[in-house]
């Protein structure tokens, strides 16, 4: 069908396919681009995120080293580590949890306990539970426990603490070993 044609007419179908392949080869460069930009922008923005937050980084550091502070930094520094020493585990010998565990332990039935203290004079540790109890044989039995648990020493139960029958408010003295 190409041959029936005329010279000229055939020059108007050979155009009109040359530019129907350059629009379709247009569109398709043009598809290819706006996926890649599409693909690349979320990468590119991130990398301009880290690119403006390590020149940040690099001023900050460029103006402690510009300030000539470090002896001034060391001393802080020096103080700090000597603050935080004061926080090691090391130095925590009396932990009142171990203290509130111990008396857990040797509570009695019929004995309810409201509260501990734990108090430090000088090197000395004082201890303290109070609490009530629902007659006198079960705080006897729980003072008894406490003495005879091995934890604790000069375990003192004043005896005004005896002087009712029943729900006795209470208040036992001691010292850990």
């Amino acid at each position: 069908m190409f041959k029936l044609l005329t010279e000229e007419e055939r020059h108007k179908v050979v155009h009109e396919y040359v530019m129907h392949r350059t629009i379709v080869i247009l569109c398709g460069l043009i598809l290819v681009v706006v996926t890649g930009i599409i693909g690349l922008l979320p990468s590119y923005v991130l990398s301009n995120v880290r690119q403006n937050e390590i020149l940040e980084r690099s001023n900050i550091t460029g103006r402690f080293e510009q300030s000539k502070n470090e002896p001034n930094l060391q001393v802080w520094l020096t103080e700090t580590n000597q603050k935080l020493q004061v926080f090691s585990p090391a130095l925590d010998k009396e932990r009142p949890s171990d203290f509130i565990n111990k008396i857990l332990d040797q509570k009695v039935k019929g004995v309810s306990i409201t509260g501990f203290l734990l108090m430090k004079v000088k090197d000395k540790i004082n201890l303290s539970v109070n609490g009530v109890a629902l007659d006198r044989q079960s705080l006897i039995t729980f003072k008894n426990r406490i003495n005879s648990s091995g934890y604790f020493s000069e375990v003192v139960l004043p005896i005004s603490n005896l002087a009712k029958d029943r729900n006795i408010d209470f208040q036992i003295k001691f010292s850990p070993l």
